[in-house]
């Protein structure tokens, strides 16, 4: 792999958005070294580093920190051109960048509500209806814009396959097996579907999002037995 060792991430994999960069330095054989967030994310010792607080961010080879994924992964697209990561066309490009972005405007926020409602007895029924419409509008939205494949805008994977895969996978451990109305869109027959298919057939996707569904597995695991604790 091509050497970035003057440069560091700081995040977790568990988190879909550090999912993102890592799926971005894999594809691109980059040896991206990865740390924790000094002090935690929010902590005051990391925001010394990064205002922001949160993860993922980039330190570069010159010690300037660069904040949020899809900016982190333009940056190494840049950085390291090849292979690219972008379509050469710019309509392509404009697809692949629709593709990240109504991933965090569509698809992101719509998990959270949920996260507490696992259990049908704790349920709000009103909540999981309406997030279940605004899933549905995602996914369709997104399908809609897609380029003709089999990857999300191109025939191998792209910055979009790097946005939406950690996504689909948290959704895939989260939210599909609890929610009946919620359906695994990569499961309908549809275009997500051979999208989905697209990225486990091709070796360093499978790979990345296998370590991605470890690390949150791992991560959900800790999660629930906390939340057990408090409701107990």
């Amino acid at each position: 792999m091509n050497a970035a060792a003057s440069m560091k991430l700081y995040g977790s994999l568990a988190s879909p958005y550090v999912a993102r960069v890592a799926m971005c330095a894999w594809l691109k054989g980059i040896d991206l070294p990865m740390e924790p967030a000094p002090g935690g994310m929010g902590s005051d010792e990391f925001k010394k580093t990064n205002l922001t607080g949160k993860i993922p961010a980039l330190m570069t080879a010159d010690g300037y920190c660069i904040t949020e994924s899809e900016v982190i992964a333009e940056y190494l697209e840049v950085l390291f051109p090849e292979p690219a990561l972008l379509p050469a066309d710019p309509l392509g490009q404009a697809q692949s960048r629709m593709i990240t972005r109504l991933t965090d405007a569509y698809i992101a926020p719509h998990n959270t509500p949920l996260m507490r409602m696992r259990d049908p007895a704790g349920r709000d029924q009103a909540v999981v209806d309406r997030q279940a419409a605004e899933f549905a509008t995602g996914f369709a939205i997104i399908e809609h814009y897609m380029g003709p494949g089999p990857f999300a805008v191109a025939d191998k994977p792209m910055l979009a396959d790097c946005a939406l895969a950690p996504f689909i996978g948290m959704l895939q451990q989260t939210i599909f097996p609890f929610f009946d109305e919620i359906p695994d869109p990569t499961l309908q027959g549809g275009r997500l579907e051979i999208w989905w298919q697209a990225l486990q057939d091709h070796e360093r996707c499978q790979q990345s999002i296998d370590a991605y569904s470890n690390a949150l597995e791992e991560f959900l695991t800790r999660l629930w037995a906390r939340m057990s604790q408090v409701r107990g």
